[in-house]
């Protein structure tokens, strides 16, 4: 429940690393108890590794809880029977688990939705550890595997297939409630892919071009896809580049939602729909405490680190030589594969972001790593840094044979279209019969262009979002074969977004409203604004358009023109485009009087003629009632 410092840490480590916390108090409000407390109805399906109870889901805000299992991963694999989940019993024998979940939130969304508003948290455990998936899927890739490729996991691979799979019957779900235009949908990560585990003689998975993976400071371990369905607000089909945190989805979804944000409590992340529309907030310093020693691939000792500005700084506590702590300092725009260290280039960058870690440590009163007072003078071999521990290395085919080494690299890793960068390899091999070959294997197709032995040329070509071309090489000795892989970025061509309007109809009547039909588009797949605007209509007569579909303009009884030019202006933040639609107004039809229409042949008319028959009648009986009785008429008037 709290952080704390060990007594001791080993004499080979030059500062004690805390132990953190594992369980989060139950007085900590969330964004399932704070929706709760607003009349949502609550679930959580899958994994939860924040405790068993008292401290699982049902005890943070949770209507329901299935399976209710509080392990890292899957006990005993995905595939039923399933001896971690006492609440759900297999439909059939080998079902996986992701998907089953999947089907029973399907039917509790079904059965919540009647009654109101509902949150789903679906956590999968895919793709966790330990690795197993349905033999033919795992098949089914066996025959998309290629050695030139960054993923070779056949087993990964259908574990992703697995989770696709479930995700996609929540989405349908969805849609036959039709619920899909009044639901919110965030799709994200928890951390980077596991690089680490080793399945046969290749790693589960690979996060290239970033560096690193699960359980690093680097990118490759602290970045994730993060997609954002929200019907209204985000422009389909949309990237941005604005870095957030998943601390920002909770403050995001109740300002959104008008719920006000919980005041017993400090509340870390900030509200980002203004990235949804491509106004991208100032920046501001996005921190990531990871005080562990993880001996993994690329693995620091106990870090933290900051990004803020295109800038990214790790400070790895009490292991510095020269001074206290060991930095490392990354330009992410121009380096995202956290290559080169600038520290030493940029000191007055490395002080600067040094003091907003600082800064967030102070006020958070974290527990820190501190000197270790055991430590014996040189036992620490910095060499070993990065380097995985002995259970997580590749294995040697032949201890006796080293394997190829493949060096691989661009002159210019960034370029435009027409731009152009060579690509230089070659290969190292004890036995010297080692042979290399390439592969394109990402990106729009380009010509490999080989203008000497060992260099490749890349033109750039035009895309419209930022675009990475990969090249696997590939060298074999006949015992062991080596993989590298070289990635090449494209920027964007700059292109305006466009507007079109439409309608079945050029003409309108007053006091009627004519359809519209819009359509936005944006090569360059940034987030979009609209807005409309008229001479002569009113702006009070216009409502805020949408960025696609259909769009409906009321025209005022009293209007006095007899036409309307509305100018419809789309923007991406940078550049804007504005098309105008004009249709003609004209006065209200004039109302027919059927009374006198005999051509009608309508009720109308036999209505008429069955009055005056009356008439006729009654005035014949009036008559002969004067005649003979007269009384009688003026009392039965």
């Amino acid at each position: 429940m709290v952080a704390d410092l060990p007594n001791s840490a080993p004499s080979n480590r030059m500062s004690i690393a805390p132990h953190t916390v594992t369980r989060l108090d139950t007085s900590i409000p969330t964004l399932s108890s704070v929706l709760k407390q607003h009349g949502y109805q609550t679930a959580h399906f899958g994994k939860w590794h924040l405790g068993a109870s008292p401290y699982s889901p049902l005890e943070h805000g949770f209507d329901i809880d299935i399976p209710h299992f509080d392990g890292a991963g899957p006990a005993g694999g995905f595939l039923a029977p399933w001896d971690f989940a006492p609440n759900l019993q297999p439909q059939t024998r080998g079902e996986h688990i992701d998907e089953r979940l999947a089907t029973e939130a399907g039917n509790w969304m079904a059965e919540a939705s009647q009654d109101g508003p509902f949150f789903l948290n679906f956590w999968a455990f895919s793709v966790h550890s330990p690795f197993n998936a349905d033999p033919d899927l795992v098949a089914h890739f066996v025959e998309k595997r290629s050695p030139y490729n960054i993923q070779r996991s056949v087993v990964y691979a259908a574990m992703v297939k697995h989770f696709d799979n479930a995700i996609g019957t929540l989405l349908d779900k969805l849609e036959e409630l039709n619920l899909t235009e009044d639901t919110i949908i965030i799709f994200s990560s928890d951390n980077g892919g596991n690089m680490y585990s080793v399945l046969g003689n290749i790693r589960a998975t690979n996060n290239f071009p970033l560096r690193g993976g699960k359980a690093t400071d680097f990118d490759g371990g602290i970045r994730v896809p993060t997609i954002i369905s929200w019907p209204g607000k985000t422009t389909p089909n949309s990237i941005s580049s604005t870095p957030i945190q998943s601390v920002d989805f909770m403050p995001t979804l109740l300002e959104g939602l008008g719920i006000p944000l919980p005041s017993q409590s400090i509340i870390d992340g900030q509200d980002i729909s203004n990235t949804f529309t491509g106004n991208s907030p100032d920046p501001r310093p996005l921190i990531n405490f990871f005080p562990v020693n993880a001996v993994v691939p690329d693995w620091l000792p106990p870090s933290v680190n900051v990004q803020y500005d295109g800038w990214k700084l790790i400070r790895s506590f009490e292991y510095g030589q020269s001074e206290r702590h060991l930095y490392y300092l990354y330009d992410l725009e121009n380096d995202v594969g956290e290559t080169t260290n600038l520290a030493a280039e940029y000191p007055s960058k490395v002080h600067e972001l040094d003091l907003l870690i600082q800064q967030h440590l102070d006020e958070a009163n974290a527990v820190v790593p501190i000197a270790n007072p055991n430590y014996r003078a040189g036992a620490f071999d910095y060499s070993s840094i990065g380097n995985p521990a002995e259970h997580w290395r590749l294995p040697v085919v032949d201890a006796n044979n080293a394997p190829p080494q493949i060096t691989a690299y661009a002159s210019e890793q960034r370029i435009s279209e027409g731009q152009q960068t060579s690509i230089r390899f070659y290969v190292e091999d004890d036995s010297n019969n080692a042979s290399v070959n390439y592969r394109q294997v990402t990106g729009p197709e380009v010509e490999l262009q080989q203008t000497e032995p060992g260099t490749l040329l890349i033109t750039g070509p035009t895309v419209y979002t930022e675009t990475i071309i990969t090249l696997g090489f590939v060298a074999n000795d006949s015992v062991n074969t080596s993989v590298k892989h070289v990635a090449v970025f494209i920027e964007p061509v700059e292109s305006a977004p466009t507007v079109d309007v439409t309608s079945d109809t050029s003409s309108v009547e007053k006091g009627k409203s004519i359809g519209l039909n819009i359509t936005t588009a944006d090569k360059n797949r940034e987030p979009l604004t609209l807005a409309v605007s008229s001479s002569t209509l009113p702006e009070s007569e216009l409502t805020a358009p949408p960025l696609q579909g259909s769009y409906d303009v009321m025209i005022p009884e009293d209007f006095t023109g007899d036409s309307v030019t509305l100018t419809f202006t789309v923007s991406d933040g940078t550049s804007q485009q504005s098309t105008d639609f004009t249709f003609s107004v004209s006065a209200p039809a004039a109302i027919v009087d059927n009374t006198t229409n005999n051509s009608s042949g309508g009720g109308t008319v036999r209505f008429w003629q069955l009055i005056v028959l009356l008439m006729i009648v009654w005035g014949r009986r009036i008559g002969i009632s004067q005649k003979a009785a007269p009384g009688r008429l003026l009392s039965e008037k």
